[in-house]
């Protein structure tokens, strides 16, 4: 990295805040997605606005490329920096700066991990819905970044649903102060642009009251089809549940080698189903959910409340379980409409049976969304390559379905190679006059998302 910048670098933050050795550098070359590297050339730990501000000016100033990173939980390689970047880590600020219960909003700095604010609001009353399975480490600045959901996405809404304020620092503009009502285009092309576009120092978000009741069932069905076909149904019925997440039968197999949560082994297909809202309402949705799941052939579990708790602990669990199956994996996620449920997910499975490649297909089925996994031994050259070959079979099953490329995960480095897929050029075009009116240098982030041709 250039000489000019590093002693530029040290005078806005010091050594304290600067990491340069090449061993302590290995650990920001990679996030949760797995066969993705890269080779940053510094890390700067910010701790404040200020300091994000000097150190993005210093890289425009140098034409050197950097990124965001958090938690680094990104499992479509958005978060591996391209060689030679200068990565800006954001964990040392998580401080929640203001927590309004009545107004029920409160404003956080970007590393303030996920699940530690929903506890936080909940121990207030107050909920918090995004909860990608992730939560434990992702911070809320990289839920901004991905515009991230979660089991209760289909109800309360992802990330962009809870944010009302942003402050963002953008190469060509530098500090933006975006509100809901006065700049809402804005907010909404800053979240889920995976740091492309900028680098997120505030938060403000809207909460939500406690629900007051809830009810959970499982449902066990033969196979996968027919349990997703039974999410069809049950989307149309009305019905609208708080979480509903499919488990295929590898994906059980791999949560009960890993632990023994209580999963039923045979189930082809399972459904795990929650409920809330008032009493009246989660007792009629609830008999209504009984019949149809009757109907459609699924075993019907009304699971009690200790029971639920560790089976959606187990589902929060699933990336780590599945290297009970293959010690390393690709993990996908593709968007489809409910009636593509279950045609997609035979599709995927038939074309890794005949690559002979074992696939784990688990999601938040209530949106629609399906996470194909690719499992594969590393030390296996011909099964990883095998395992890779699906990637742009299973784009192009999502997309031939109706669907679209990511449901909650984001394009990233590994979705990148399939955009022109996904969008026709005259919309391409209008998305890198985007990219140019924040970052006309290309320096943020560059190499996720956009197509790698001239910006």
């Amino acid at each position: 990295m250039n000489p000019a910048l590093i002693a530029k670098l040290r005078r806005i933050g010091g050594d304290s805040h600067l990491l340069l050795d090449p061993d302590e550098l290995v650990a920001y070359g990679y996030d949760a997605t797995m066969g993705y590297r890269g080779t940053p050339a510094a890390v700067v730990m910010a701790e404040t606005e200020a300091h994000i501000v000097d150190t993005l000016a210093a890289a425009v100033e140098h034409g050197v490329p950097c990124l965001a990173r958090g938690g680094a939980t990104s499992l479509s390689a958005s978060a591996v920096p391209p060689d030679g970047a200068l990565v800006i880590d954001t964990n040392r600020m998580r401080r929640i700066t203001d927590f309004d219960a009545v107004r029920r909003r409160a404003t956080v700095e970007p590393g303030v991990v996920t699940r530690d604010f929903r506890d936080f609001a909940a121990q207030r009353g107050l909920f918090y819905a995004p909860d990608p399975s992730s939560e434990a480490a992702a911070t809320i600045g990289g839920n901004v970044a991905t515009n991230a959901g979660g089991p209760y996405a289909f109800k309360y809404g992802v990330t962009r649903d809870a944010v009302v304020g942003l402050r963002v620092v953008t190469p060509r503009h530098g500090l933006l102060c975006l509100r809901r009502g006065a700049e809402d285009a804005v907010i909404d092309l800053v979240i889920g642009s995976e740091g492309t576009l900028g680098i997120v120092t505030e938060i403000t978000l809207q909460l939500r009251p406690m629900p007051r009741h809830r009810a959970v069932r499982a449902a066990g069905f033969p196979d996968g089809e027919a349990a997703l076909r039974a999410v069809a149904e049950i989307m149309e019925s009305g019905i609208t549940p708080a979480k509903l997440e499919f488990l295929d039968d590898i994906t059980v197999e791999s949560l009960e080698r890993s632990r023994s949560w209580g999963f039923p082994r045979d189930a082809g297909g399972l459904l795990l189903i929650e409920l809330d809202g008032d009493e009246t309402e989660v007792r009629d949705e609830t008999a209504g959910l009984d019949d149809l799941l009757r109907s459609a052939g699924g075993g019907t579990d009304s699971v009690d409340p200790v029971r639920a708790e560790r089976w959606w602990e187990a589902r929060r669990g699933i990336t780590a379980s599945l290297a009970k199956i293959r010690p390393a994996k690709i993990g996908e996620d593709i968007c489809v409409p409910y009636s593509q449920l279950a045609p997609t997910f035979s599709a995927i499975k038939q074309a890794a049976d005949d690559a002979d490649v074992v696939v784990a297909i688990f999601g938040h089925a209530a949106d629609g969304t399906l996470h194909p996994n690719m499992l594969y031994d590393p030390t296996d050259p011909e099964e990883r390559d095998r395992a890779f070959s699906l990637l742009p079979i299973v784009a192009d099953t999502g997309l031939g379905a109706g669907g679209i490329l990511s449901g909650e995960h984001g394009l990233g480095r590994v979705k990148q190679p399939f955009i022109d897929r996904a969008y026709d050029p005259p919309t391409l075009a209008a998305m890198r006059r985007i990219k140019r009116a924040f970052d006309p240098d290309n320096i943020m982030n560059p190499g996720a998302m956009w197509p790698t041709d001239q910006q």
